[in-house]
């Protein structure tokens, strides 16, 4: 037992050279490698598309997805929304916040504008003038399309309310507001009151 203590404790000192044996080689291992780890070592690596990148994937392909229904949906909310929106937090008009809107009192049709100047005091005070006209025009007329103009004065003061009656029985309208420097132009469908 001794002895073979000895031999297991004595170091090896014999000076033979000893080459280490590579039992796995490299070419072997890149012969199992993918075409694109394959392609990295030759040299000749193309880097994939976008559009293959995007699809690779199951995974990818859903992220796409998502980010596409969202950005769809977030659209036709903005869409249906947006305009709703817009009338109740008013309209920029020369510097002047505009809300408007078409009331139905009494069977008679009254377009309201509620002009508030702002704080800065940088608006527009002048002639605005005013074209409504029907967004429909019934079938039973043939003859041209039904336009009401007027002109209003938007005056130095912060909140001004103006009422106009128009000669309309429909309920879908064009606006259009113009002065000299500006114009813009809505869709309003008129309000039940």
């Amino acid at each position: 037992m001794a002895d073979t203590e000895k031999k297991n404790n004595e170091p090896i000192s014999d000076n033979t050279h000893h080459d280490t044996v590579f039992h796995y080689s490299r070419e072997r291992r890149l012969s199992k490698a993918s075409p694109e780890v394959q392609a990295l070592n030759e040299g000749q690596y193309v880097r994939p598309s976008l559009f293959k990148t995007l699809f690779a994937t199951k995974s990818h392909r859903l992220l796409l997805f998502a980010i596409v229904f969202v950005v769809a949906g977030s659209g036709l909310a903005h869409r249906f929304t947006g305009r709703e929106r817009q009338q109740e937090q008013g309209l920029r008009f020369g510097g002047n916040t505009l809300v408007m809107a078409i009331v139905s009192v009494d069977e008679a049709l009254l377009f309201e504008i509620v002009k508030s100047a702002p704080a800065s005091g940088e608006l527009y005070i002048g002639p605005v003038d005013i074209v409504v006209s029907p967004a429909r025009t019934s079938a039973a007329t043939d003859s041209a399309p039904q336009v009401f103009t007027h002109r209003i004065f938007f005056n130095p003061i912060e909140i001004e309310i103006f009422r106009i009656s128009l000669p309309f029985e429909e309920t879908d309208f064009f606006v259009v507001l113009s002065n000299n420097d500006e114009q813009r132009s809505l869709r309003l469908r008129v309000r039940e009151d």
